[in-house]
């Protein structure tokens, strides 16, 4: 119980506690008037330790090179700069975005600062690194809130189909090794998920990895449905159980299920960072097209104050269906699944 209670402080934490009252109020507001008030700043926030990636999935616009962006790793002392500004408000942190976090030689020093400031982490991660076993060790050893391990097969044949360049049998080991040594440590944290998108060429091994995850002792094992960039290749991804398509196939043009709410919830009470400091408004925006501001420039305050921020969130609100990556985007769908 003591150690629940030692990761979950940021919640106990009266002014996170306020802001998060206060962002989400001026949120519901917002769509009960018709009108914009950003009252507070964001309680969560995706900071990418880097851009690169040592695999090469083919809907990734990583793994298909299609990253319009230049690629390179946050330094150390610009993230602790980061964090410093944004953690009086902030308890949850996404410590991923279009790379591979542990590629980053500081990302366990970027996990225990920002616990430090009491906010809450996750990392979602393919698990390559993991079959070193001193480092799986470290990681269990560190202030991680959640890790997400990322697994899309259940045979070395299945997994590589997807986890092109990736190792099944060495990515396995590496989650025993993380297992193993935070059952030897005694610790509850960091709790592991083992995630599965399912695919049309894995899902008949869906039970097959509910197996597999009981057999590692991780905390749960979560299925998820493919996003799509290489949308002329979509049906060799997409998988015949219609509960995880999270696209109709209208002749030949892909298109998400369900129709929208309105207002994104995730331009008021989340922000995200790419490795060289541009703010951009969520995770969504890969390229960083709609880059509202740079930390090596400014401070975030005047960033998420900044009319360029408001303007985007009456633009989102306003023109959703011409904005390519909110077309893709499933935050504030209604009738999801079919």
């Amino acid at each position: 119980m003591r150690q629940y209670l030692s990761y979950l402080r940021p919640l106990y934490d009266s002014h996170k506690l306020r802001n998060t009252a206060a962002i989400l109020s001026s949120y519901a507001l917002s769509r009960l008037t018709g009108k914009y008030f950003v009252w507070g700043k964001p309680y969560t926030f995706i900071i990418e330790p880097t851009s690169a990636c040592n695999l090469r999935c083919p809907q990734c616009p990583v793994g298909l090179q299609t990253l319009n962006r230049p690629q390179g790793y946050m330094q150390f002392d610009d993230y602790q700069k980061v964090i410093d500004e944004i953690a009086a408000d902030t308890w949850l942190l996404l410590l991923f975005f279009q790379g591979e976090s542990f590629m980053n030689p500081d990302i366990l020093r970027m996990i225990d600062y920002a616990y430090s400031k009491k906010i809450f982490t996750t990392i979602s991660t393919n698990g390559t690194r993991l079959a070193n076993p001193q480092f799986a060790h470290d990681l269990a050893a560190s202030n991680l809130g959640r890790l997400i391990l990322s697994v899309d097969g259940a045979t070395e044949e299945t997994y590589t189909i997807y986890r092109q360049a990736g190792r099944f049998h060495r990515v396995v080991q590496g989650i025993r090794n993380f297992m193993n040594a935070r059952k030897e440590l005694g610790k509850a944290f960091p709790r592991a998920d083992l995630q599965f998108i399912v695919m049309r060429h894995n899902e008949h091994e869906m039970e097959d990895i509910k197996a597999l995850g009981k057999e590692l002792g991780v905390d749960r094992v979560i299925f998820k449905s493919p996003q799509i960039y290489d949308f002329d290749n979509a049906e060799a991804t997409l998988p015949e159980n219609p509960r995880y398509r999270r696209y109709f196939n209208d002749n030949g043009t892909y298109r998400l299920k369900g129709s929208y709410s309105g207002y994104c919830k995730k331009i008021w009470h989340g922000s995200a960072m790419t490795w060289d400091q541009q703010v951009i408004p969520c995770c969504f925006d890969k390229d960083a097209e709609f880059s509202l501001g740079n930390m090596q420039d400014t401070s975030f305050d005047e960033i998420w104050q900044s009319n360029k921020y408001q303007q985007f969130r009456e633009y989102v609100v306003k023109q959703r269906d011409d904005i390519d990556m909110c077309k893709n985007c499933t935050e504030g769908l209604r009738i999801f699944w079919k």
